[in-house]
This record gives structure tokens, sequence and C-alpha cells, in this order.
């Protein structure tokens, strides 16, 4: 009986944490399609995601800077992501450690070879 309410509670407690404790990678609901754009990488376009509370506009805006020149803006951090095909780099903003997907404005990019 006490082996039977125990697995329960761990049910219970895994189906009440947040989403972004349970696999540190944002949920497809949370993921916003921004367009694509040009990319310097291996892959001729990169498609834009806003992970979280980024508008689209600024979204294009951040990871076209740092695709074509390899800078950021004031309070943004972007890191690119290796052995991770096709995922490109990723950008954030708020955070101080850590994925940056996970922080509290993100972004991504995933590589496109249509257009």
């Amino acid at each position: 009986m006490l082996a039977r309410l125990a697995a329960v509670s761990v049910v219970a407690a895994a189906l009440l944490l947040p989403a972004g404790a349970h696999g540190g990678e944002a949920t497809q609901a949370a993921r916003h399609y921004c367009g694509k754009i040009a990319s310097t990488s291996v892959y001729p376009y990169a498609r834009i995601y806003s992970l979280r509370r980024v508008s689209c506009r600024t979204a294009r805006k951040v990871a076209r800077r740092y695709d074509k020149y390899g800078t950021t803006y004031p309070r943004w951090r972007c890191g690119l992501a290796h052995d991770d095909l096709p995922r490109l780099f990723s950008c954030g903003r708020g955070g101080k450690s850590g994925d940056l997907r996970n922080w509290p404005y993100a972004l991504e990019a995933r590589g496109s070879r249509t257009r």
C-alpha cells in the first residue's frame, strides 16, 4: 500500500512540474515560427523561432545580426549549437547562465535548404 502511494505521488509531482522543468527544451506549444533569413552557415537559410517572450520582428533582427556579423545586441547572448544540426544557434536575454533557450527571452535558428 505504501509503495503504491509513493508511486502515485511521484506521477502526480511530475504532472505538476512546469513545462521547462521536464526536459530543458521549450515545448512545441511555446515555439512560434517567425520566418526565414538568409544564412552564412552551411545552410543557405535559417528558420527563426521565438521560444519565449520575443516578437518575431525582434527575433529576426537579433538572429540576422548574429548570423551575418557574429555580434549581438546589448543584453543579448547567442551561442552556436555544435553537433546539433539543423539547429544553428540560440540567443537569449535576461538570464545569467545555463541553456540560452531557457532564458526569459529566447529564440533559436534552425538550418534549412529550401526557401
